[in-house]
């Protein structure tokens, strides 16, 4: 079986590139579907720079997405869609990503793994009161 499938190769080495095309083509969605690319907490994604507009001066900074999240997780109770970061200048929470659907996103995301967390806790937030 082995030697028939080598002469057939033999006869027809195109063949031989074409299969392994397909399957480099194949390993490299594998890796990009298995490497995570998509999860909102890798490495890769929390190292990106975002760059963060204060509505209120037009001022712009930059911070890392892991820095951004860090800061809306510090706050206390859940994170509102329209309060921004702190423009280190004016100490307002004015600073918004470029993009409002990815702002609105990680907003909502984190406050449903702050919710869940309040949930497994059998519903007492931070401070030990009950939740109503």
């Amino acid at each position: 079986m082995v030697d028939r499938i080598r002469d057939f190769i033999n006869k027809s080495p195109w063949l031989g590139w074409v299969v392994a095309g397909v399957i480099l083509v194949g390993s490299f969605f594998v890796y990009r579907f298995m490497s995570g690319s998509g999860d909102p907490y890798s490495v890769e994604r929390l190292s990106e720079m975002v760059t963060i507009k204060c509505v209120e001066t037009g001022e712009e900074w930059e911070m890392t997405r892991g820095q951004m999240e860090l800061e809306l997780r510090q706050r206390q109770g859940m994170i509102k869609d329209g309060e921004g970061l702190q423009n280190p200048k004016t100490g307002k929470f004015t600073g918004y990503p470029f993009s409002k659907r990815e702002w609105s996103e990680t907003v909502k995301r984190l406050n449903e793994a702050r919710q869940a967390a309040i949930d497994r806790r059998g519903g007492k937030t931070g401070g030990g009161k009950e939740k109503k």
